[in-house]
């Protein structure tokens, strides 16, 4: 009895006076009303879970990568307790969120930056650490989820991505190709050395590889390799033009209202940003794609270090490149960059104007009226 007695001691100060019960000599706590943070190191084949209560962890074990059996888990072994757990984004995207969240157990996702960290957790990182660590900082009330996007969103999103990396590996293909141009002595004439692939010129580049045959297996492969990478863009296009042309068509036509913003664009700021209106204000927005400058400052020292490195990459370059085109046809802007380049270089002053297009964006989609060109905004 002293044995058994000294037992119930132990759990009750490890389940923080959570009540227990025996049943057929097995020791069932009960943890009704009891809030347990759950962080998960998530890996391909297995997950780090670590279960945190009132500041004791519980547990900190390795099991297989599957959902159902992490649920199974937490509910046996911690029956009538609710759960809070997190993970840090990664290439297995929001899948676990997902089947956590059908399942009842709160889950949110964070960026692996915005978890701190220790020198020491740096210095001796495990998985049991970083799970840990996430479990704990969860608790704490240290950390922001990122957004989880619709699912049906996420999956039309790749289509747009994939155009994006198709138009990468074209513009490889062509490098590729002048450079084997360029290796082996043959020089390309005038009116093709700029980024002119017009049928002149694939045409030239046949003669060159039937001129010599030890050359020609090698360049017409290459060639083939970019016709084919080509057809594969046409196909992708003729998609996204469908999914712009229906269920997005409303919203497409009133972000091509603004001077610059072309459909691919459109479709693309649509498809990434998502529900414009889960961003309270524009700063959030603009914090999101990245038009904001990163700073630091310490004492009576401060440093501006430019337009921040962490941003939405794809959709702060697309924006950028629209600002160029949007000088060109919008008055109002063109009289803005003027006067922002008497004070600075031009590269400095575009982004502002990207800003000012960003804007413009997020007005034109919340209020369902057309930008109107020429007016100041």
């Amino acid at each position: 009895m002293l044995i058994i007695n000294s037992k119930f001691k132990i759990m009750k100060q490890q389940a923080s006076a959570t009540s227990e019960t025996q049943v057929k000599d097995k020791m069932i706590i009960d943890f009704s009303g009891k809030l347990i943070y759950v962080g998960i190191d998530v890996h391909q084949k297995d997950y780090q879970v670590a279960k945190v209560i009132d500041g004791i962890c519980l547990g900190n074990h390795r099991m297989t990568a599957n959902s159902d059996l992490l649920i199974n888990h937490l509910h046996s072994h911690y029956p009538g307790a609710e759960f809070k757990c997190v993970y840090e984004s990664c290439a297995w995207g929001f899948n676990l969120q997902r089947r956590l969240t059908a399942a009842g157990i709160q889950c949110m996702v964070v960026h692996a930056a915005d978890v701190s960290t220790s020198d020491k957790e740096r210095k001796r990182k495990t998985d049991k650490v970083d799970a840990l660590k996430l479990a704990r900082t969860l608790a704490a009330g240290e950390l922001k989820g990122i957004h989880v996007p619709d699912e049906a969103i996420q999956k039309q999103r790749n289509l747009i991505r994939y155009r994006s990396r198709l138009m990468r590996d074209i513009n490889r293909s062509k490098n590729r190709i002048k450079s084997l141009l360029k290796y082996q002595g043959i020089e390309i004439p005038a009116q093709y050395e700029k980024n002119n692939w017009s049928q002149n010129f694939l045409a030239w580049i046949e003669q060159q590889a039937a001129k010599d045959e030890l050359l020609a297996d090698t360049l017409l492969l290459m060639l083939d390799q970019m016709k084919l990478l080509g057809q594969l863009l046409v196909k992708t296009e003729r998609k996204l033009r469908e999914l712009r042309n229906g269920k997005y068509g409303a919203k497409v036509k009133l972000a091509t209202s603004v001077p610059g913003i072309g459909p691919t664009t459109a479709m693309q700021f649509l498809l990434e940003v998502g529900d414009i209106t889960r961003f309270k204000g524009f700063d959030a927005l603009n914090d999101f794609i990245g038009f904001c400058p990163d700073t630091d400052s310490s004492g009576e020292t401060d440093r501006d270090r430019g337009i921040t490195t962490r941003r939405h990459k794809q959709l702060r370059s697309a924006l950028i490149e629209s600002a160029w085109q949007a000088i060109r046809v919008d008055p109002a802007l063109m009289t803005r960059y003027q006067e922002l380049t008497k004070r600075m270089k031009g590269v400095h002053a575009i982004i502002r104007i990207a800003r000012k297009l960003l804007r413009r964006l997020r007005a034109v989609l919340l209020t369902g009226i057309a930008y109107q060109k020429g007016v100041v905004a």
